[in-house]
This record gives C-alpha cells, structure tokens and sequence, in this order.
C-alpha cells in the first residue's frame, strides 16, 4: 500500500507542475486576447478558444490534487457533532460516494469522447474528443487519489502544503 500512496504523490506531483504550467499560458492567452482585442483591434479568435479549453483541463485535473489534499468545498456540520466513531465512518462513506460516482463520470467521459472524436472545434479544427478527455482523465485521477485517501487519510501528497 505503501508504494501505492508514494506512486499516486509522484503522479500528482507532476500533475501539480502540469497545472501551473497550463495557468500560466492561460494567462498568457487571455492578455493576449485582451490586447488584440481592445488595443489592436485584430482580435486572435484561436486564442479564446484554447483559453477555454485549458480551463477544462485545469479544473479536472486540479480537483484529483485538491481531493488528495482534501480541498474540495465540504459541508461538515454533521462531522462536527458527531462522535469519533460516526465521523470515521460518515468520512468513510463519503469516500465510497465519491469513488462511485468518479467512476460513473469517467466512464460517460470516456463514451462522450468517442462520440465527439469526428466533430473538430470551431477554429482551431482539431478533434473534439480533446476537449472531452479532460473528463475521463480527470474523473480517472480523482478516482486513483480518492482510493489514496482511504488508504492513507492522514498524509497529504506534497508536503508543505498549506490547508
């Protein structure tokens, strides 16, 4: 099990590189958009395009490191006022809820990606199953760190982290 947790921390290590690198030209997307579009007047309509479908890959990607973290939004009223032994067990079901439904999501991702793999984007004309396999990939990662947590529910991926 032990291999498993330092396997998934250096998978999401990589993903947290990827992520920032991707926010990054994201960024540098949007002012260039921005530019051209208010300053220059010759808006780049590509630009708007891979802006959006960056976002798509930051939020999936993102929230398998946030689930590993345990950053996701929760509404923990009922952990509060619960004893001890509840609250294992309440956390333990949210585990088992969030598994599922990973699961769930990646596989529609991975069947609503084939049905788009012949449909292209507007500007860039490439492949839409590109866009659409942030889904499964995302779904996939958030699974694999769900499974991390049950595990090992105490150690956070990257240490250093601030909650």
């Amino acid at each position: 099990m032990n291999k498993y947790i330092k396997t998934i921390d250096k998978i999401n290590s990589g993903v947290k590189y990827l992520v920032a690198v991707l926010l990054i030209i994201l960024a540098i997307l949007v002012v260039l958009q921005v530019t051209t579009r208010f300053i220059i007047n010759i808006p780049l309509s590509w630009t708007e395009e891979l802006a959006k479908y960056l976002m798509i890959y930051i939020v999936f990607l993102g929230s398998g490191l946030a689930f590993r973290n345990n950053q996701h939004i929760a509404i923990d009223f009922l952990l509060e006022v619960s004893s001890p032994k509840i609250r294992e067990k309440l956390g333990k079901l949210v585990l088992w809820i969030s598994a599922i439904f990973c699961l769930a999501l990646a596989y529609f991702g991975i069947h609503l990606t084939y049905l788009v793999i012949d449909q292209s984007t507007p500007t860039l004309q490439y492949s839409m199953a590109w866009a659409y396999a942030a889904m499964p990939i995302g779904s996939l990662l958030m699974f694999f760190n769900i499974i991390a947590a049950g595990i090992d529910p105490d150690k956070k991926s990257v240490e250093g982290d601030v909650q």
